[in-house]
């Protein structure tokens, strides 16, 4: 999609408080671009946010399917 061009990547997550998942997912994708972490979660936040759109009318409440979207190996 990028056609090999990609400025940066970008991780965020309270698993990236631990360095050694850092310093592992650089090692693995650094060469594409240069990573840059930024620290901890705001999923609970960002879910309650979504919940307040709804309730005050702004946004339409999404319907999931229930399905997981990947079957395994």
């Amino acid at each position: 999609m990028l056609k090999g061009k990609v400025d940066g990547i970008l991780l965020t997550g309270g698993l990236l408080r631990f360095p050694d998942v850092a310093d592992q997912i650089r090692e693995r994708c650094g060469w594409i671009a240069p990573v840059t972490v930024y620290v901890g979660e705001c999923e609970q936040e960002a879910m309650a946010a979504g919940a307040l759109r709804v309730l005050r009318g702004e946004e339409e409440a999404k319907t999931y399917p229930g399905r997981p979207v990947w079957k395994g190996f």
